[in-house]
């Protein structure tokens, strides 16, 4: 006698949350990978007596740009606050890669402020430069936000966002600009006097 059952045989199920840590990996050592090949292809260039290592700095950096918190979004229709990342919002999603791909247009410029303090220690760019980028890279959801208010009020679809950003990643990298030396025999970009930090400053008239 043959005995038959509706069992279906037994399927492998990728959790999606083990998908999207294994494609933020992906994405950071590939990030890693195309500046360690920018950095190799300079002649004469050596970061070797970097402590802690250009490596180490700038994957830190791209941890802090990509999980840690970057805004408080307020729902005005909806009277809700949430706390959002570059890869998550703490409320209605939980770590997502989705979510990274989706907001990346509202907030690219942290990574771009991530490879620009790549481009100083390489000695390619200026402070101020890397100043400026941060500061963009924290107004800029803020400011797409805003302007998005007109759009979001004649359309009931759609919730207005007032968006107050969270430094974590700006302070982060003034401190490493501040205290973190560049290599040595890297030479200094060319600046102008007037577009020294003031750090700098302090330092020259404590001299004089």
């Amino acid at each position: 006698m043959q005995i038959t059952t509706d069992i279906p045989p037994s399927t492998f199920i990728i959790d999606p949350l083990v998908m999207d840590v294994f494609l933020f990996i992906v994405l950071i050592g590939l990030f890693t990978y195309i500046l360690q090949r920018q950095s190799r292809s300079q002649k004469n260039l050596n970061t070797s007596s970097m402590k802690p290592s250009l490596t180490v700095l700038i994957v830190s950096l791209l941890l802090i740009t990509l999980f840690g918190p970057s805004n408080l979004n307020i729902y005005l229709e909806l009277g809700r606050i949430y706390l959002i990342g570059m890869s998550w919002e703490l409320g209605s999603f939980m770590l997502s890669f989705t979510f990274f791909l989706v907001g990346l247009p509202f907030m690219f410029f942290r990574l771009v402020f991530v490879y620009q303090v790549y481009k100083y220690y390489l000695g390619t760019t200026s402070r101020k430069r890397v100043v400026i980028t941060g500061i963009l890279g924290e107004l800029q959801f803020p400011i797409i936000s805003l302007l998005m208010i007109p759009i979001c009020l004649s359309n009931p679809n759609l919730a207005v966002i007032i968006s107050i950003p969270i430094p974590i990643l700006l302070i982060a990298g003034f401190l490493m600009l501040r205290y973190i030396p560049k290599p040595k025999g890297i030479s200094e970009w060319t600046e102008l006097d007037e577009d020294k930090d003031w750090w700098d400053k302090e330092k020259e008239d404590v001299v004089q």
